[in-house]
């Protein structure tokens, strides 16, 4: 089902100058838009009195491959393309980050943006003299480590700024191995960031609902959309099964606990001058049935989240035993 599925885990360490200022929860929208205004910064060349649609060199423009693919790759079969990149926002509580307490987060890229890794550390390293956060702390890079089977390999040297070429790429058929190990008939899933996920039980245009105490169908539509645009858009093709009996055949595993609560989060547009929901529920639920089918598109969704808001760190959930203790 996901075997063209390829991805990489980049783990990044910034070391404060400054004491940086982080609100409590919604960690991911400051890292986001903070690294994608560095990015825009550093690459657009080309007349900033139109939009990125407009300009000429948008088919070329760094900024627009990673941060705004919209009518750049010819997909005509999704109506929402998503972004080839998935961000891990730190998950403590923490509001103050120091020399002694350095922000760290991941970074997933997804196929053929692996490639588009270099524009992820130099706007990065650009955005350390500049200062993120809520008081614009100032920060150096410290180390990159790309993960892979549970490691954490250093590929960043920060005397020189030099890369190492370490491939860390995992493959989609590596899951499809893992999920053989694990128990077919009962999971839990942890929801570790605000995920918000919609519903349409009548099909008709605008009737879509968010659900607070989702099914696992629900969760897996979603997973499966989204894995599915991921695939078609970076990794040469779609997921290679049936949608509809996907979907009917997870209709059987049931829910069995559920300590999920409502997390209220709203998120300001500087670009829309906005308010955008990104409300969503957290916490553990567990699944039971027959879930052996599922499990690689479940470990998927590990690294690419599910749900909306998944470029700012939403939709974050992890796998665990669903027996009892």
């Amino acid at each position: 089902m996901i075997e063209k599925l390829s991805l990489s885990v980049y783990r990044f360490t910034l070391l404060p100058l400054d004491v940086i200022r982080m609100p409590r929860l919604n960690k991911g929208n400051i890292l986001r838009g903070a690294f994608g205004s560095s990015l825009k910064e550093l690459v657009c060349a080309g007349d900033r009195s139109v939009g990125c649609e407009a300009c000429i060199l948008n088919q070329r423009c760094a900024y627009n491959l990673i941060f705004n693919p919209s009518g750049l790759i010819d997909v005509k079969r999704l109506r929402n393309l998503p972004r080839g990149y998935v961000l891990k926002p730190p998950l403590s509580e923490e509001t103050e980050y120091d020399s002694s307490f350095p922000l760290t987060f991941d970074m997933v890229l997804i196929g053929d943006r692996i490639k588009y890794l270099p524009y992820v550390i130099v706007p990065l390293i650009e955005l350390g003299r500049a200062g993120i956060g809520l008081n614009r702390g100032k920060f150096r890079l410290r180390s990159i480590e790309v993960i892979k089977d549970g490691s954490a390999i250093p590929i960043y040297d920060p005397t020189d700024n030099m890369v190492k070429n370490i491939d860390g790429t995992i493959s989609g058929k590596e899951l499809i191995e893992k999920a053989k190990t694990m128990d077919g008939e009962s999971i839990a899933l942890r929801f570790l960031t605000p995920t918000r996920i919609r519903y349409n039980p009548t099909g008709e245009k605008g009737k879509s609902i968010v659900l607070r105490t989702p099914e696992f169908h629900h969760i897996l539509r979603r997973l499966r959309d989204r894995v599915n645009a991921l695939l078609v858009a970076y990794c040469g093709g779609p997921i290679d099964a049936d949608f509809k009996e996907i979907a009917e055949r997870g209709m059987a595993v049931r829910k069995t606990a559920s300590d999920l609560k409502w997390i209220e989060i709203k998120r300001r547009s500087r670009t829309q001058s906005s308010e955008h929901d990104q409300s969503g529920f957290v916490g553990r639920v567990t699944f039971a049935g027959d879930l052996a089918e599922f499990l690689p598109l479940l470990l998927s969704g590990e690294y690419v989240h599910v749900g909306e808001d998944t470029v700012f760190g939403n939709g974050w959930y992890r796998i665990e035993s669903g027996r009892s203790k």
